[in-house]
């Protein structure tokens, strides 16, 4: 018996309108574990290197995990894989909110969605069946609404709803997926591949529940858990008090927050008037947690705008207020709510968004973007034009609506655009933190934070000096392993300093019943990672593609404390050598058959 998971794959073509269930195996699950695993392994046996993104024969995977709706601190988040619209590249995605507890009570441990609608649709998976309907009279309507008239549709509020917007809907190459109004799959985007196949949302609700291996031994792991999460002053004060926007002050007096114009600096000086005092003094009203999560990071506000206008909103978080505070210039936290807002509603993740809004402004400045109207930097009205023309692909929103590597391309700014292997970075500054550096170049889906938390080594000095690129590497591997566990669970990141490895060896053992030892899990780990790896090397990428862009490797920060630091070639190729002699990869990132063979994958893919 399969302890830990509904035990069913559920698969929608959406051209002949097919639906199929097929039975989870035991030794898939036990190989994979679930979330990111299972995802990655779909991913690469069944979307091809010659795919294109947004045609009928991508898939979009949505997976949950044997941590998923079990009442685990964090344990309330689903994953989306594809291939990536904007990047080429193996894509993954992550939300929290109350979806992905649905969708596992509903009977499914993972969701395969092929083929293309003839007319927009949606799905309505529950624990009585699952039906496409119509979606003509939702398509083009904000996310919001989305939720709100699916609910209403099928008279139950307590559906959980995850869907697009108008930016998905015009294949917007950086939208996302939208469930609980404010929650986001954001990255790499999503929300085009669900818009490319006429799919506007998928609604979940069930009441299955599914058996743990020990129940009594859960709930004794549970309430130790949640006693280290009471107790600990980052999950029990930090998260719950500020959220995310407590990063503001800390980044900024490194000279690691990235600012305009389109990070040209680390230190914005109007600081102090967008981090988390100003956010609670201006917005906040309650904190608000996801499924089965104490910590609460989440602060659901209401923010009164100039025009009288109240917005509700959760958030903002510290990554939006990067993208469009320190990128583009704004000092005023109202107008970043209102952005967020906008992004909310019409689907768009935050960081590309802020990035390409920012490189737009400078783009202009430089006289190679044609505008009808002025762009400056600190200019709320250029955000929101910017936008509002990338939302609707009209005029020059339609170069800047496929990122920044494919807009600088078009508009001679190649050396100008701050990407890694398609992906806009978060809200680290690489030349100050070198950790976080070999983690945007290393991460498999491109410049993301998340896929080691570099930032946290440097800042907190682990790392040793964070301006050197020794002691680097092996944390990154480490930490890129660990949460490759975290993501297959599915877990959040916030519980990384009290979720070592004993406790995860734990938390399989009590909801799967399996008795894995350390050595173990971290060749799954491993397994799961090169499989990620090895679908991207499949499309081309290799060392070639692991390096920071230009601007960060030959201008030094300008002012602020970390002043004159730049991140040099010599010292990337240094990080990069180790990390790749760690990981078992060849001088060109590319996992040796030796490799390969010790995780499982055999000796050639």
């Amino acid at each position: 018996m399969l302890f830990g998971y509904a035990g069913k794959i559920l698969r929608v073509n959406l051209t002949n309108s097919e639906i199929t269930e097929e039975p989870l195996q035991d030794d898939f699950a036990k190989e994979w574990i679930g979330g990111k695993g299972f995802g990655t392994k779909i991913l690469y046996d069944e979307v091809g290197p010659d795919v294109d993104p947004l045609s009928p024969e991508n898939k979009l995977i949505f997976t949950v995990g044997p941590a998923t709706g079990s009442g685990f601190p964090t344990g309330g988040r689903y994953g989306v894989f594809f291939k990536s619209p904007l990047t080429g590249i193996y894509a993954e995605s992550y939300s929290a909110g109350h979806f992905a507890p649905q969708l596992k009570f509903a009977g499914y441990d993972m969701v395969i969605i092929e083929g293309k609608a003839e007319s927009p649709v949606y799905l309505w998976i529950s624990d009585r069946g699952v039906e496409i309907k119509d979606a003509s009279h939702l398509w083009g309507k904000i996310t919001y609404d989305t939720e709100d008239g699916i609910k209403d549709e099928l008279g139950d509020k307590k559906i959980r709803v995850a869907c697009i917007g108008p930016a998905g809907e015009n294949l917007v190459k950086f939208a996302n997926i939208k469930n609980d109004y404010w929650r986001s799959a954001g990255r790499c985007g999503p929300g085009a591949v669900m818009g490319s196949k006429n799919l506007k949302a998928i609604a979940a609700k069930g009441k299955k529940r599914f058996e743990l291996a020990d129940r009594e031994g859960f709930k004794e792991f549970l309430r130790e858990m949640q006693e280290i999460i009471r107790t600990n002053p980052v999950t029990s004060e930090i998260y719950p008090v500020y959220g995310t926007p407590v990063t503001v002050n800390l980044v900024n007096t490194t000279g690691s927050f990235p600012t305009g114009g389109y990070w040209e600096d680390g230190f914005f000086e109007d600081y102090e008037r967008i981090n988390a005092e100003a956010v609670r003094e201006q917005i906040t009203i309650k904190p608000k947690g996801c499924y089965g999560c104490e910590i609460r990071c989440g602060k659901y506000g209401e923010a009164k705008q100039k025009t009288g206008e109240t917005i509700r909103i959760e958030g903002p978080e510290y990554e939006t207020i990067y993208s469009f505070g320190g990128l583009n210039m704004i000092n005023d936290l109202r107008e970043i709510v209102r952005m967020n807002d906008f992004c909310d509603k019409v689907g768009i993740d935050t960081m590309t968004g802020g990035n390409v809004v920012s490189f737009a402004i400078e783009a202009y400045k430089r006289g190679a973007l044609q505008s009808e109207v002025e762009l400056a930097y600190g200019d709320p009205e250029s955000v929101m034009f910017i936008l509002d023309k990338i939302v609707k692909r009209e005029g020059f929103g339609d170069i800047l609506s496929e990122g920044v590597r494919s807009a600088a391309e078009k508009l001679g700014l190649s050396d100008l655009a701050i990407h890694v292997k398609g992906l806009e970075p978060a809200g680290y500054e690489p030349r100050a933190l070198y950790c976080m550096a070999l983690g945007y170049m290393t991460s498999v889906r491109g410049a993301c934070h998340l896929r080691c938390t570099g930032y946290i080594f440097d800042l907190r000095g682990v790392s040793g000096d964070r301006f050197a690129p020794e002691e680097k590497a092996p944390l990154v591997k480490e930490y890129e392993d660990r949460f490759v566990i975290f993501d297959s669970f599915i877990l959040c990141r916030f519980v990384r300093d009290i979720f070592p490895w004993d406790k995860m060896l734990k938390l399989c053992k009590v909801i799967m019943g399996i008795d894995y030892d350390e050595d173990q899990l971290r060749i799954i780990a491993e397994r799961i990672h090169d499989l990620a790896r090895m679908y991207s090397v499949r499309q081309g990428i290799s060392r070639k593609d692991d390096y920071l862009p230009k601007r960060l490797s030959e201008e030094p920060l300008k002012t602020g404390p970390a002043k004159g630091h730049l991140i040099t070639r010599e010292d990337q190729d240094k990080m990069l050598d180790e990390y790749y002699e760690l990981r078992g990869w060849d001088d060109q990132g590319i996992p040796t058959p030796e490799t390969l063979k010790r995780v499982g994958l055999g000796s050639k893919l």
